[in-house]
């Protein structure tokens, strides 16, 4: 776990290590193997060179006596005042570099004896900015965890490299900007704002991930947070604000450096609330959702957002995490992404006094009609508020959607809907999702819509409607209306589909194939003699209902029948295709139908207009002389011949003068 152990004293900012952790060596391996290919390149070149260099002095030679030159270069600087000493030795070393030998340890202990430190010469800024960074995450597992959440909420492919230079970036930004805000001399607002605002961010960011991915840690394997785990955290933001704070210069105009500390001060109200949950053991829930509520609440900040409604019901530590939503937190840092000012905000119940709609028993609770729902979002929402939401995306009402279905409408259980913060908060999140699904010239998806219209939202109302019945009639007018909006533009939709079917409504809820239309507009034209044969089998399997064959897909039909059929054009699958086309057009008003009759609007005209499958009527056990086959003559001689080849041996029929016959 991170703590920011400040010392003012000393200007800078310590951190306390944690676990140790593997590491390995990227470097080294590819050094390995850079050797291993060039291995058989140079061994012959060095079987070539080696009868040259046997008689010429060997290297260790060369560097023996170059080495020993050095050393009586040294030992005759003693007794040289200290400048002269430095020149000499300065000048010997150069000597010996320009040789082709480098200053290694043998020789930095040489000069070491004369009194004289040459550490700096291999000194590399940059590679001891990564060893400190390095030994730091080795030391912090949290900073692998953390990057590890940054990577994955760019939901794209990645490495233990790519995660190792992430958390080498994370450390030196945050050790960056310590550094700064220790020796920073802020002289007035401007320089405030644009310099020190900004580094000051950089250290609160850090503390902030890694008190949740701290948390995060705590909980791993079924682990609990316990109280003094908290406690450490506090002592942190404490000692981080002090550090801050003895930075800012006393000249500033009252208020500006006030949203700077908005975040420690949300980390600190969060912080006690995971304190004060339980007195012995908090569980991953609890500390999840205080997780999700923070970086909730943090983005809220960055984007200056006013919802004071929201903020408390986020900052309450009022709340029962059992079954709460906790493993949405990367769709929820997206959503921040693409979410504006005005899309967190919402002018609620409180200010904002919308007509209560009255139902058809005479108060205000449920059973409203449809029609009085209809086009009221105008009467139901305010004017500014329609305003808002009138221009956005598709992608940016489904991103309102999804926060506020997790920070205000799912926020809490029923049970806690009497908490005042909590039921205000659920009803302005009832507002806001209910204003954007209204304007939308787009239909939702059902996931979409579900985020809301939920078995809990459901009986949230119930519970508001005992507590504030007027408060809660605006809120299922809200709802009803959302839904009903959508229904009209399923409505218009299907109606268009509709257009290209040979289906058409009969009555309430009944269709009927229009197989007149087919033969005469279908864009296969077919000879007029298949209306005959379909007809004809439709009489003799179905009981001369050709929807019902259709919707049977004509599988009483003898193989030979079938054929017959299909021969003339007409294709049993591609009729069936239309007829499920048509149902399923309709079974998508159900949805919006189900969910209004559980807000308590009146739906029976929609549930009339549903279209009902077509049953298939049981086989009459025609061909008999008491119930012969009823035929349909065409008058054409090859069709009529069709037919009659049909009626099997034995069977009874009427002829086309109205007797009854049997086929021999």
């Amino acid at each position: 776990m991170v703590d920011y152990s400040i010392d003012i004293k000393d200007e800078g900012v310590a951190y306390q290590k944690a676990v140790n952790m593997p590491s390995s060596s990227d470097t080294a391996i590819a050094v390995s193997g850079a050797v291993k290919l060039g291995d058989g390149v140079f061994k012959t070149l060095d079987a070539l060179d080696r009868a040259r260099k046997a008689s010429a002095p060997t290297e260790s030679a060369i560097k023996r006596g170059a080495f020993a030159k050095l050393s009586q270069a040294v030992n005759g600087t003693k007794g040289m005042a200290p400048l002269n000493k430095r020149i000499a030795i300065n000048s010997a070393l150069t000597e010996y570099q320009n040789s082709g030998f480098e200053i290694g340890q043998a020789e930095t202990q040489l000069v070491k004896l004369a009194g004289i430190d040459i550490d700096y010469l291999n000194f590399d800024p940059q590679q001891a900015a990564i060893d400190s960074a390095l030994d730091t995450i080795s030391k912090n597992a949290g900073h692998m965890t953390l990057a590890k959440q940054q990577l994955d909420a760019t939901q794209k492919p990645y490495t233990q490299a790519d995660l190792l230079r992430v958390a080498v970036k994370n450390v030196q930004q945050t050790e960056a900007a310590a550094l700064y805000i220790a020796n920073s001399q802020v002289v007035d607002q401007a320089e405030f704002e644009s310099a020190f605002v900004p580094q000051a961010k950089v250290l609160m960011d850090n503390l902030e991930a890694q008190i949740m991915t701290g948390l995060a840690i705590e909980m791993q394997a079924g682990k609990n947070i316990l109280p003094e785990n908290v406690m450490e955290l506090e002592v942190g933001l404490t000692q981080l604000r002090s550090f801050i704070t003895s930075k800012i210069p006393s000249n500033l105009p009252e208020g500006v450096s006030k949203p700077l500390f908005g975040r420690l001060d949300i980390l600190k109200t969060q912080l006690d609330n995971l304190k004060n949950y339980d007195q012995n053991i908090l569980d991953a829930n609890v500390a999840n959702h205080i997780r999700q509520n923070t970086e909730a609440l943090i983005a809220m900040l960055d984007k200056e957002v006013d919802n004071p409604l929201l903020e408390n019901a986020l900052l309450s530590g009022k709340f029962d995490a059992t079954d709460l939503l906790g493993n949405e937190i990367v769709q929820l840092r997206k959503t921040f992404q693409g979410l504006q000012k005005k899309d967190m905000e919402y002018i609620d119940l409180f200010t904002y006094n919308a007509p209560i709609i009255p139902s058809e028993t005479g108060g205000n609770g449920p059973e409203i009609s449809v029609s009085n729902l209809d086009e009221s979002v105008n009467n139901l929402h305010d004017p500014e508020e329609i305003e808002n939401v009138s221009e956005l995306s598709n992608t940016a009402r489904k991103d309102i959607i999804f926060f506020n279905s997790i920070e205000s409408i799912n926020h809490v259980k029923p049970k806690n809907m009497n908490l005042p913060e909590h039921r205000d908060n659920f009803l302005q999140g009832i507002g806001k999702v209910t204003v954007t699904i209204s304007t939308s010239p787009e239909i939702f998806k059902e996931e979409t819509l579900n985020q809301i219209f939920n078995e809990d939202m459901f009986k949230k109302l119930q519970i508001i409607e005992l507590i504030d019945p007027d408060k809660a009639t605006i809120a299922r007018n809200r709802l009803g209306d959302a839904l009903i909006q959508q229904l009209q533009l399923v409505n218009t939709a299907t109606s268009g589909s509709a257009q290209g079917s040979f289906f058409k409504v009969t009555g309430l809820g009944e269709i009927e194939y229009d197989l007149e239309q087919r033969l005469d507009t279908g864009q296969i034209r077919m000879d007029k003699e298949v209306g005959d044969m379909v007809r004809m089998y439709a009489n003799k399997r179905y009981n001369g209902n050709i929807t019902a064959m259709i919707a049977d897909r004509g599988r009483r039909l003898e193989t030979l029948e079938r054929s017959q059929i299909e021969d003339l054009g007409f294709k049993f699958q591609a009729a069936y295709a239309d007829y499920r086309k048509v149902l399923k057009n309709s079974n998508k008003k159900k949805y919006y139908i189900k969910n209004l009759r559980r807000l308590g609007v009146l739906t029976g005209d929609l549930e009339q207009s549903l279209i009902k499958e077509v049953e298939t009527p049981a086989s009459s056990g025609q061909g008999t002389l008491e119930n012969p086959w009823v035929i349909e003559w065409s008058g054409n001689r090859e069709t009529d011949l069709k037919i009659m080849a049909s009626i099997g041996s034995g069977q009874h029929y009427v002829d086309s003068a109205g007797g009854i016959r049997v086929k021999k």
